[in-house]
C-alpha cells in the first residue's frame, strides 16, 4: 500500500492535485480530515487552533487519532454516534461554528458533536490512500512521526495565492490570529503588521507563516517531493501521471479523464479551471499597491518565499 499526504497552504491546487491523485487506480482519496468540514477536526482545532503547532514528541492523542484512521481510507465510522454528530454539526450554522473556533466559546450543540465524533473508518477495497490536508502546515514533523507516508509538496505563486485570499475573504484578526503571530515572533523573530495595516498585509504575514514552515520542514526532508501549481498546469496530463508513478500509485484511465475534464472554467471552491490561464493569472487581479504590499510582508520571513518570483 501507498500512503501519501498531500500538503499545501490553502488555495495553492491541493484539492485539484488531490483529485487527481485520488482518482488513480484503487486509491483511496481522504480531503482535509483536519478540516473545517469534519466534525472530529472540530475538538482538534478548539484545542490547538485552527493550524494546529504541534511539537514533534509531544503528546495529542486526538490529534493522532485523526491522523492515523485517516490514512486507514478516512471513511465516516458510521456508528450512531458518529451519524449524530454529523447530523448535529452539519445543522449548525456556519457563523456559529466559525465563532466557536475563534473565541473558543462553545455552544452546547457544538460540545455535543465534540463528545459525539468518532474516528475515520477504513476503507477495505483501498490499496492506496491519499490524504490532502492545508491545515497541517505547522505539524507536519509530528505528523510524520505516527504516520508511515510520502509526502508530496505543492506550492503556488504566492501573488495568486494571496490574491484568491483577498477575494475570499481569508483571515481575521483574533485567537488563531494571535497564536500564528506568537509563534511567527518567537520561531524567526517576524512582528505582525502594525495596527491600521491593509487586509492585505494581515493575509500575507499568516501567509508568511505557513509556507516558511513548510519550506523549513521540506529542508529537513529532502525525500518530500515538491512541485508547483504552475508546474503541474503545464503537460497537466504527463506531469500527474509522473507524479503518480514517483510515489507509487497506478494512472488509469479514472486519472486521465479527471485532468482532462478538469480542465475548463470554474468556480472559486472547485477544481475546474483552464490550466493554461492560471500561473500569471494575478497580474490581472492585483495592483501595482498590492503587490507592493505583499512582497513588504513576505520579505520579512525566511525560507525565500519570493525566490525565483517574477517582478
Amino acid at each position: 500500500m501507498s500512503r501519501v499526504l498531500l500538503l499545501g497552504v490553502p488555495r495553492s491546487g491541493t484539492t485539484w492535485a488531490g483529485r487527481a491523485l485520488g482518482a488513480t487506480d484503487g486509491t483511496a482519496y481522504v480531503n482535509e480530515p483536519d478540516g473545517f468540514r469534519e466534525p472530529l477536526a472540530l475538538q482538534i482545532m478548539l484545542k490547538y487552533g485552527e493550524h494546529p503547532y504541534i511539537s514533534p514528541g509531544e503528546q495529542a492523542p486526538d490529534y493522532e487519532r485523526l491522523w492515523t484512521s485517516a490514512f486507514l481510507g478516512g471513511l465516516p465510522s458510521q456508528t450512531l454516534r458518529d451519524k449524530a454528530a454529523r447530523i448535529i454539526f452539519e445543522r449548525t450554522p456556519l457563523d456559529e461554528r466559525r465563532e466557536a473556533r475563534s473565541t473558543g466559546r462553545v455552544p452546547l450543540r457544538l460540545r455535543i458533536v465534540q463528545s459525539l465524533a468518532q474516528p475515520f473508518a477504513p476503507s477495505p477495497d483501498a490499496r492506496h490512500v491519499v490524504v490532502k490536508s492545508v491545515q497541517g502546515c505547522l505539524s507536519t514533523n509530528w505528523i510524520l512521526e505516527h504516520v508511515d507516508a510520502r509526502v508530496i509538496l505543492i506550492e503556488r505563486n504566492p501573488f495568486n495565492v494571496l490574491s484568491s485570499w483577498r477575494d475570499l475573504g481569508f483571515v481575521s484578526e483574533g485567537r488563531e490570529f494571535d497564536r500564528i503571530a506568537l509563534l511567527a515572533s518567537q520561531r524567526w523573530g517576524v512582528d505582525r503588521p502594525p495596527i491600521g495595516a491593509p487586509h492585505l498585509a494581515l493575509q500575507s504575514f499568516f501567509y508568511g507563516v505557513l509556507s516558511a514552515s513548510l519550506r523549513e520542514s521540506a529542508m529537513r526532508h529532502p525525500e518530500w517531493i515538491q512541485t508547483t501549481h504552475e508546474y503541474l498546469c503545464v503537460e497537466s496530463l504527463e506531469r500527474f501521471a509522473l507524479l503518480a508513478e514517483q510515489v507509487g500509485l497506478e494512472w488509469g484511465e479514472n486519472a486521465s479523464a479527471f485532468i482532462s475534464d478538469s480542465d475548463t472554467e470554474g468556480t472559486p471552491f472547485r477544481t475546474m479551471r483552464r490550466s493554461a490561464d492560471q500561473p500569471e493569472r494575478w497580474r490581472d487581479r492585483l495592483s501595482s499597491e498590492e503587490v507592493s504590499t505583499i512582497r513588504s510582508v513576505l520579505e520579512t520571513f525566511p525560507s525565500g518565499l519570493l525566490a525565483d518570483i517574477p517582478e
